[in-house]
């Protein structure tokens, strides 16, 4: 080693000396504990210029001067730092010695971050900005408000839907009005609209509509069901139970003809869901006409089939009334041909008599018809009993009348349900009515380039932490 004087940096320059002990192993102790000291001083020094660690601080090798014994008796021992420019290129050199660097290194631009930031933000926000400013088309905007009105609806019932509405329950006009703000953006009303005025065409003008906005008539209905979905919006409140619908188009005059369409639209949708239930009712009360009218039919068959099987209209008045009133009338001639035999006898005519022996004789052919008669009451011509005769009668009269009360009943019922659908019950009511647009209301073109470039710094911002932390784990 060297003795040349120390000649390094202030903070690397000698420790004081250390006294000599004068007894005992602790001065030593002592001595050697300094010493480690001033030796982490000089690499924690020497480490500081380098940016290292302190792993890497605490392996820097550090050249030892020897040790001098001062006049006074005190112990030095010095240590000195090679500069960085002096450093062999052998590694087994640098043992004993603390390698110091004169220049701290420049620090490496992060071309990536540039590179990300431009094409994340940068280019973005300026093809927005040429976009919107030079290329984007003006849209107009055609508005109508409504609300769907039942005509059937009494006061009363409409003041109950609306508390129960307050009370946080539907109502029938509520779902009503629901439904026709959800038709209006609905496939079908596209395709309604297509088959009327060509919707299509409409947004599909190149005169008009930038490349960007433009619908292309080739795509299917399909695409247009997306894109007629954000030309036109539509919304109900259920506070104020009033519907409003935007359409936006590339000329006035096309979004007033969308709009006036769609009224129409709606109100014949909403026409046909209300009168469908109506049709319904006539349907079935037709049903049931005819049901009750082929009952009633199979009953006057059964009837016929009866009268010609038993050989009379109406048992119950040609058979036990005609009966009844022949056994009447032979006893009342019976009396009288006996109220004429007492009065032959009183008379003192002998029992042989001519007169009397007739009047016993008609006596008794009038018992013997009596007898006749009253024995036929319970049976017919052909011998069946008349008691099952009436009865079965009775049973088919019966179901005569049911089936005629039922076709009566049934014929009203439809008479009813047929009113009922010729007549009007909802309404769509535009009390709010479209108008032709005068000025653009899109694009909104300064809060569009605001919202690009906002998303814009976001996407770099959370990419920039990405990179970073993948950078740091790979390092």
């Amino acid at each position: 080693m060297s003795n040349e004087p120390y000649s390094g940096p202030a903070d690397n320059r000698p420790a004081p000396v250390a006294e000599a002990p004068s007894q005992g192993g602790n001065a030593d102790r002592m001595a050697r504990r300094r010493e480690r000291l001033e030796q982490r001083d000089q690499r924690k020094a020497a480490g500081e210029g380098k940016g290292l660690s302190q792993s890497l601080i605490d392996q820097l090798p550090v050249r030892r001067r020897p040790t001098v014994i001062s006049p006074s008796g005190r112990i030095e021992q010095r240590f000195s730092v090679t500069p960085l420019r002096q450093l062999p290129r052998n590694n087994d050199a640098l043992e004993g010695q603390v390698v110091v660097s004169r220049r701290r290194p420049q620090p490496r631009r992060n071309y990536g971050e540039q590179i990300w930031f431009l094409l994340s933000v940068a280019l973005p926000v300026v093809i927005a900005t040429l976009y919107f400013a030079f290329i984007a088309s003006n849209q107009y905007v055609a508005e109508f408000r409504f609300m769907v009105k039942d005509a059937s609806q009494s006061a009363s019932s409409a003041t109950a839907g609306l508390l129960a509405a307050m009370g946080g329950g539907g109502s029938s006009s509520a779902y009503d009005n629901y439904l026709v703000t959800d038709y209006l953006v609905s496939r079908q009303a596209a395709e309604e609209l297509q088959s009327r005025i060509k919707v299509t065409e409409l947004y599909a003008r190149k005169d008009v509509a930038d490349f960007w906005s433009r619908f292309d008539a080739s795509q299917p209905m399909e695409k247009f069901v997306s894109y007629w979905q954000g030309m036109v919006t539509s919304h109900f409140d259920q506070v104020t139970g009033i519907a409003v619908a935007q359409v936006k188009a590339f000329t006035p005059q096309d979004a007033l003809l969308i709009a006036n369409s769609l009224v129409k639209l709606a109100e014949e949708q909403v026409n046909d869901i209300a009168n469908r239930t109506q049709r319904d009712a006539v349907g079935y009360a037709e049903r049931e006409v005819a049901r009750a009218e082929e009952r009633l039919k199979a009953n006057a068959a059964k009837l016929a089939e009866y009268r010609n099987r038993v050989g009379v209209i109406d048992p119950t008045t040609s058979v036990g009334a005609s009966n009844s009133a022949l056994t009447q009338g032979l006893r009342a001639s019976l009396a009288q041909l006996e109220t004429q035999r007492q009065t032959f006898l009183r008379q003192g005519l002998q029992p042989n008599a001519p007169a009397v022996v007739t009047n016993e004789n008609v006596i008794n052919s009038t018992k013997q018809q009596i007898a006749s008669v009253e024995n036929s009451v319970g049976v017919n011509k052909n011998g069946a009993a008349l008691s099952s005769v009436i009865a079965e009668y009775e049973q088919l009269e019966l179901e005569k009348q049911f089936a005629q009360a039922m076709r009566t009943s049934t014929m009203a019922a439809l008479d009813a349900a047929r009113a009922s659908a010729a007549s009007q019950h909802l309404y769509i009511t535009p009390y709010v009515r479209p108008s032709l647009p005068e000025s653009a209301l899109y694009p909104r073109r300064i809060l569009s380039i605001i919202a690009v470039t906002g998303l814009a710094l976001i996407a770099w911002l959370i990419g920039l932490l990405v990179g970073r932390s993948a950078l740091e784990r790979l390092g």
